[in-house]
């Protein structure tokens, strides 16, 4: 069963932007980029367990198993070059699928794009834990703010309680993450940082690559503002490894 969707199929293109989403969200986030990156880079956007396309799939493994299936989805339907994108919670699996990836020897992301995430080595958790504990309120307003979930969905009771219970699912999930240090990945890692969450624990992800390593902050806090994000596939299709072949870490 495919696990990775194409939201507009360009079977032209030279490479893909292959997008790993937040906690409590799905691959609807990504849709809208799929018509505004470049004609040769075609979107795609790995849908996790229990939702979406694999609504009713068991969510079982903890992290270390969404990681594995994520990797296995990368490897077996992700052919040619391609960039791996996570924003948030994916930003972790993203850095992870990339390095099960490489441990794998099969063939990895010529670059990470990763957003609204310190280095690994410094999450402890302890926040994704607390608003797991959250207020079915607290946490629905949180979904509707970032916009990660269809507005079909929030506007209907029983779906939207499901959301809300993916979502607790996913934080839970998420608060568990523990970084164990490795090898360092071959890729670059260029991170995107709203301006109002600037933090030095971001710089941290620059140790964790042999590649190139950029930051570039960007107006907004954890989501950007919405024209930011709207426009994130311009920042996202240029890091490709002929583009960033003179960067400097």
């Amino acid at each position: 069963m495919k696990r990775i969707t194409r939201p507009h199929p360009r079977p032209w293109a030279s490479r893909r932007l292959v997008c790993l989403g937040f906690a409590g969200g799905g691959t609807v986030a990504f849709r809208p980029w799929a018509r505004q990156l470049p004609v040769d880079v075609e979107l795609r956007a790995v849908c996790y367990p229990g939702r979406e396309l694999r609504y009713g799939e068991e969510i079982s493994g903890g992290w270390q198993g969404l990681v594995t299936d994520c990797a296995d989805a990368v490897m077996n339907e992700v052919r040619g070059p391609y960039v791996l994108y996570g924003h948030s919670m994916g930003a972790l699996v993203a850095y992870e699928v990339a390095r099960a990836l490489q441990s794998r020897g099969a063939d990895g992301p010529e670059s990470l794009v990763l957003s609204g995430h310190i280095a690994p080595q410094h999450w402890t958790g302890t926040r994704s834990a607390a608003l797991a504990g959250a207020p079915d309120p607290e946490l629905s307003e949180w979904l509707e703010a970032t916009g990660g979930v269809p507005k079909a969905v929030l506007v209907d009771p029983d779906l939207r309680a499901m959301a809300v219970d993916l979502f607790r699912m996913d934080l839970a999930r998420y608060a568990t993450y523990r970084y164990e240090p490795g090898e360092r990945l071959r890729a670059g890692i260029h991170l995107l940082v709203g301006e109002a969450e600037l933090n030095p624990l971001h710089e941290g992800w620059s140790e964790l690559t042999e590649g190139p390593w950029t930051m570039t902050a960007l107006p907004g806090g954890h989501f950007f503002t919405p024209p930011v994000w709207k426009s994130l596939p311009r920042y996202m299709s240029a890091f490709g490894a002929h583009d960033l072949a003179g960067s400097a870490r």
